[in-house]
């Protein structure tokens, strides 16, 4: 078993940065261990929604609990299962996000090298998306005014 995590500031509010944690189909395109989610695209607790990892690995992704400022997740594939939370705190207009991970199972302990790092990408790349969808919004916000 190895555990992982990090945290970081994003300029972006909570309900922004949770409807991303909260877009199973779409994790893929931010979480680096992930090629695709399927499956529906609402988050639902206990719902399995097919993944395929990096090495074409076939699993599933699970929301174990879907809080206000507290999502925990579970994702598995042969010889690897990863239980993770991230945390979300209101922070001066942005988000302070911990994210921690545990993993478990043969495949996990001989990629332990691999997973260096992994929390700090994780979080780097759900900054930029949060980023982005947070700057669509204020000019989405401005355009309305204007018109």
């Amino acid at each position: 078993m190895s555990t992982a995590g990090s945290h970081i500031l994003i300029p972006a509010p909570v309900h922004i940065v949770r409807r991303i944690l909260l877009e199973p189909t779409a994790l893929a395109e931010w979480n680096p261990a992930f090629l695709s989610v399927g499956g529906p695209s609402q988050a639902v607790t206990g719902r399995r929604y097919p993944l395929v990892a990096r090495g074409a690995l076939r699993g599933h992704w699970e929301y174990l609990s879907i809080g206000d400022t507290l999502i925990e997740g579970r994702w598995e594939v042969p010889g690897l299962a990863e239980t993770n939370s991230w945390k979300l705190v209101p922070h001066e207009g942005g988000t302070h996000v911990t994210h921690s991970f545990t993993h478990r199972g043969g495949l996990a302990a001989l990629l332990r090298p691999a997973f260096a790092g992994v929390a700090d990408l994780r979080l780097d790349r759900l900054a930029g998306r949060a980023g982005r969808r947070a700057r669509e919004q204020a000019q989405a916000q401005v355009q309305a005014r204007v018109s």
